[in-house]
């Protein structure tokens, strides 16, 4: 493809102004969108997680009356009317036997500093046309552990942009110490595209302090200021479905056609939205490397019936084309949630020709061991296997790991006497704990062959599944389902 259609795929300032924030975003709506605590109201009554305010401050009488010893440990202060992340400060912890706070670079604000930055958000510092403004002390949200590991003390977000009631692109913004605990990109964080369709992380960018040019990006392979740096790439965001479908309800209930959700993953409340954005940037294009501008125009003219038909049209339409660009940079092939995978037969895989099976197999994050089923054990050579581990007089259940364990040391010899058991394991079926044999099968997923040991097992949904041991190397994209 030629540069020039490249171009054509990139949506700038005046096209975003003109043909989609003017048509699509009604005054009403905005208003919404520019109001925190309003939104905050919205989307409550959409049944929509946002942070909890602790305090609101209006006016300086206010402010002099502030409780302080109420305020928690960590929280975080932001204008009400707020642009582009101007004005929020996180603190990440107090100062003992003092009225200070600490923020994520380590600075300490004393009281009369956070008294002066909240003075500057009520004279309206921080809002847009520079009105007076409302503070807001809201709840900081404690961060989901696996973004947490990517993230320098403050709390990333994801950003999903709408468009007609479609999810259209996505990125996380991971706070560095460049940004100070926060998510703003034009103060240093991270930006990092995710694949729509799998929620799979790919490229990511960080803003050239240096540059001679503003808003002037450059690619970043991995996170920057902790003790152990990590790949960005290849990161499976939790929550994935959900957090499309929160993006798309925010978008009904506050009635913008064009819209930037913002949501936070908390560790114990899940996906919080932090706010509605009806005039989102435009960086999200660098974290992707594609433009939004034939998205939307692919987009435009389409007749979505729901939440659950938006959603499925984004994944088709943006999804899949980045697979193979996520295999390249992640180093990791990907995996349909539900994958059809070949068995070879026990006694016929040393032959010139092993006999092999189809099946499809559950990817099972859930457990560390893989699993198969006595009647597809049985067909694979293992029968006699079966029938041995049958003839046992081995208890139905035990009332703890422990106990299973212990019966297994006293009888290891007698439990292991045919040749294909490896080892016995302990598992917990329908809430009972119970011992099973474990074998070793030869296994081709997605053009690798390995020997792959298994649980032989009962009561399976799916023929077999590959548990946590045997999807090392594999990222697996959730948004396939086998029917």
């Amino acid at each position: 493809m030629s540069l020039s259609n490249e171009y054509k795929k990139i949506l700038g300032l005046n096209r975003r102004n003109q043909e989609y924030i003017r048509p699509y975003n009604p005054p009403s709506a905005k208003n919404i969108a520019d109001n925190k605590i309003l939104t905050k109201k919205v989307l409550a009554r959409e049944g929509i997680k946002t942070p909890q305010i602790y305090k609101v401050i209006r006016n300086k009488k206010q402010l002099a009356f502030l409780d302080w010893a109420s305020l928690p440990k960590s929280f975080v202060i932001k204008p009400n009317k707020g642009t582009g992340g101007n004005g929020i400060i996180v603190f990440f912890g107090k100062k003992k036997k003092e009225t200070a706070w600490i923020r994520p670079s380590g600075e300490i604000m004393s009281k009369r500093d956070i008294i002066l930055h909240i003075e500057n958000i009520l004279e309206g510092r921080f809002s847009m046309g520079s009105k007076s403004d409302v503070a807001i002390i809201e709840e900081r949200v404690k961060t989901d552990p696996l973004l947490k590991q990517y993230s320098y003390r403050g709390v990333p977000d994801i950003r999903v942009i709408c468009f007609n009631s479609v999810p259209i692109m996505a990125m996380t913004r991971l706070p560095t110490k460049r940004s100070n605990g926060t998510a703003n990109l034009h103060s240093g964080a991270i930006c990092t595209g995710i694949d729509i369709a799998t929620g799979i992380t790919t490229y990511s960018m960080q803003m050239n302090p240096r540059a001679l040019f503003s808003d002037t990006y450059e690619n970043i392979d991995s996170t920057t200021d902790l003790k152990v740096n990590k790949k960005l790439s290849g990161i499976q965001i939790p929550y994935w479905d959900e957090i499309l479908r929160i993006a798309l309800v925010c978008q009904r209930a506050s009635n913008l056609g064009y819209i930037g959700v913002d949501i936070a993953l908390d560790r114990e409340n899940g996906p919080v939205v932090f706010e509605l954005n009806a005039r989102p940037g435009l960086g999200i294009q660098v974290a992707n490397r594609t433009g939004l501008r034939w998205r939307l125009e692919k987009v435009e003219d389409l007749e979505i019936k729901s939440i659950k038909h938006g959603i499925r049209v984004a994944k088709n339409l943006f999804g899949g084309e980045v697979e193979e660009s996520i295999e390249a940079i992640s180093g990791r092939k990907v995996v349909n949630i539900n994958e059809k995978i070949y068995l070879y037969h026990s006694d016929s895989k040393d032959s010139e020709k092993p006999k092999r099976e189809p099946f499809t197999s559950f990817m099972d994050t859930g457990v560390l061991t893989s699993r198969v089923s006595k009647n597809v054990a049985s067909r694979l050579g293992f029968l006699s296997t079966v029938k041995f581990f049958n003839s046992l007089d081995i208890p139905k259940k035990f009332d703890s790991l422990k106990e299973a364990q212990e019966y297994i040391d006293k009888n290891i010899e007698n439990l292991t006497k045919d040749e294909k058991i490896l080892r016995i394991a302990k598992t917990i079926e329908e809430d009972k704990v119970v011992i099973r044999p474990v074998v070793v099968i030869t296994t081709k997923i997605s053009g690798d062959i390995k020997d792959i040991e298994m649980i032989i097992t009962d009561n399976m949904p799916y023929p077999l599944a590959l548990g946590r041991a045997d999807l090392k190397g594999y990222l697996i994209d959730t948004s396939k389902t086998f029917k």
